[in-house]
């Protein structure tokens, strides 16, 4: 009897931050980070950068200037980051949680094969919407396995996906450093406009 070959499931850790609520729907930015089996690697090496930048666990808003370009420049470095964001920009839209949900799963199929799970953190995400958010995945298509809010403080990779919302948004408010930035990440694959 011939044995059937089994496919590994690939495991997939979503980290998902937006910018742009304050525009009260004008415009609106969502960002997903995705890594898979890289995980651990990726977030020693980000606790490094953060502690080198000055950064530490800042939200983005709120860093300085040099701190900032510290830590970009730092993440620059990191090849495990290659083809890991991804990100969609709305207008004139308040469906800020449907959005959000929208955004992931555009990601998760552009980045996934067929056979994958996810583990998906928001930042910010509260309690009674992570069911909400999880369903509205599913509705997409989106493999959900665990679905959760988290706050910048949680975890280097939610800080980072602050972070490249932050940058993003810099770069769509004409900021020079940053569209010198997001280009030089652009050239290296690190982006993915969804």
């Amino acid at each position: 009897m011939k044995k059937m070959k089994t496919t590994k499931t690939e495991k997939l850790y979503c980290y998902v931050d937006e910018t742009g609520q304050d525009t009260m729907g004008r415009w609106f930015l969502v960002v997903v980070v995705i890594v898979a089996e890289e995980k651990d690697k990726i977030e020693e090496k980000l606790l490094a950068i953060e502690r080198q930048s000055g950064k530490y666990k800042t939200k983005w808003h709120k860093s300085k200037f040099p701190s900032r370009q510290k830590y970009i420049d730092g993440i620059k470095k990191i090849k495990e980051l290659n083809n890991s964001f991804y990100y969609s920009t709305y207008q004139n839209t308040t469906l800020f949680t449907d959005l959000l949900a929208l955004t992931t799963a555009k990601a998760v199929l552009n980045r996934a094969g067929d056979n994958y799970s996810t583990s998906i953190t928001v930042d910010g995400l509260t309690r009674n919407l992570e069911m909400q958010f999880a369903a509205l995945l599913r509705k997409l298509k989106i493999k959900t396995g665990k679905v959760k809010g988290a706050r910048d403080e949680s975890s280097s990779l939610v800080r980072l996906a602050d972070a490249m919302a932050g940058l993003l948004r810099d770069a769509c408010e004409n900021q020079s450093w940053a569209k010198k930035s997001v280009d030089q990440l652009n050239n290296r694959k690190f982006f993915h406009e969804i």
